[in-house]
């Protein structure tokens, strides 16, 4: 167990068969989706695929930090059985751009544990063996703001594997909206998939919060989304969905802060 950064190629590489990169460990409540104030373990790992424009967590994203440790799936596992809470969540960056195989292994521990397992991904990888392993997956596609392009085409296996009775767990997608132009890209991507609509797949959106926004600019964002699908003229267009609009909780009581 040490500390490295990544261009620290000489000492990484060796190790990348055995160790995750892992950006912090914490115990805090669910900030969002469906668990908002269930007493979670986090297990942020180091890495990612995209680099969101309003992303909120660039110190565990390799195209703005270098900074990680590095721990054995059995040490993680050992971490969250000490901190007592029977749910952990396994999130970034991007959880899901760790290691198949070290993956595969800290969720297998983690479930012998007996724990409920969430996995906050971008949806951009679907891992079929995982299917039957995670109680919930809270998959965030990325759309206009973001600065990054969704793939609808990874999002489909999920669905699939959810009508098929592969995905054992709750399956729900979060969108992070900015502006109104989120708002319309979210709509057009959800009628693109008729199955979203169908399945009765929880549909979360939440107002974007940067770190320095304060509690009040944040009130007026959630404020504004919630008269748009809820109590506004277009509110009709989104009653096939399973819609909650939701704030970050964690956001509101710790603004930025990291570690809770």
């Amino acid at each position: 167990m040490r500390n490295v950064t990544s261009t620290d190629a000489s000492v990484y590489q060796p190790t990348r068969n055995t160790l995750l990169r892992v950006s912090e460990c914490f115990t805090s409540i669910q900030g969002e989706g469906l668990d908002i104030g269930r007493p979670f373990s986090f297990i942020r790992l180091f890495g990612c695929n995209y680099y969101c424009a309003w992303c909120d967590t660039k110190y565990a994203v390799q195209h703005w930090s270098d900074t990680y440790v590095e721990r054995t799936p059995a040490e993680l596992a050992e971490w969250a059985a000490s901190q007592g809470n029977s749910a952990v969540c396994l999130t970034g960056g991007e959880p899901l751009v760790a290691p198949p195989t070290l993956f595969l292994d800290l969720v297998r521990r983690l479930k012998a544990n007996g724990h409920y397992l969430d996995i906050q991904s971008n949806g951009t990888i679907f891992r079929p063996n995982l299917a039957p392993l995670i109680d919930s997956w809270s998959i965030s596609p990325k759309l206009g703001s973001s600065g990054m392009v969704e793939r609808p085409a990874i999002l489909r296996h999920y669905l699939d594997a959810r009508r098929e009775g592969t995905l054992h767990g709750r399956l729900l997608l979060k969108f992070v909206i900015a502006n109104p132009r989120d708002l319309e890209l979210t709509r057009e991507l959800l009628m693109r998939i008729p199955a979203i609509a169908v399945d009765r797949v929880p549909v979360i959106l939440q107002p974007e919060g940067l770190e320095h926004a304060s509690v009040e600019d944040y009130a007026a964002a959630l404020r504004w989304l919630t008269e748009q699908v809820a109590m506004g003229e277009g509110a009709a267009a989104w009653h096939a969905y399973d819609l909650r609009v939701l704030p970050q909780v964690h956001r509101i009581l710790w603004g930025g802060k990291r570690g809770i």
